[in-house]
């Protein structure tokens, strides 16, 4: 099985020197991190059995927040909860795209930019919620934002 750490570690040489100024410092950290994980390049734990004479060495994890293989049992478990949040209830997903025009502001800005967007997108739905015929009620949301870079 291809690993995303081997594909970083094929392609990091070539892909930072096409795009090194196009990333922010916490893109080049999740690459770096991402391609460390779990190899001979991370620190290591001593493991020794209990029972016998037996013991090895595991490298550890990363721990980054963009890291598939540190991040997937916790996105499973967020998985989880939503699914149990459920309400009996019919359910939309929209989708709001910034505008090309606004993407540079976001990324010097993007704490207060995607806010705002939440901020509009939420009084969009609510809009819409109240004045259609059909649905003619409270809305409710669970809103996630989407990025390249995770």
């Amino acid at each position: 099985m291809i690993t995303l750490a081997s594909v970083i570690d094929q392609f990091q040489d070539d892909f930072l020197s096409e795009y090194q100024n196009r990333l922010r410092p916490n893109q080049i950290s999740a690459l770096h991190a991402i391609k460390r994980c779990r190899t001979q390049m991370s620190p290591v734990m001593q493991v020794n059995c209990a029972d016998c004479d037996y013991q090895t060495f595991v490298p550890h994890s990363c721990g980054h927040r963009n890291c598939p293989h540190c991040q997937h049992h916790d996105c499973q478990q967020w998985i989880e909860r939503q699914v149990q949040r459920q309400v009996p209830a019919d359910y939309f997903m929209n989708t709001f795209t910034l505008p090309a025009q606004l993407r540079p502001l976001a990324k010097q800005n993007p704490r207060l930019v995607y806010s705002m967007m939440f901020d509009c997108a939420w009084a969009t739905l609510q809009s819409f919620s109240k004045n259609d015929k059909q649905l003619r009620g409270d809305a409710g949301a669970i809103a996630v934002l989407h990025t390249h870079s995770r």
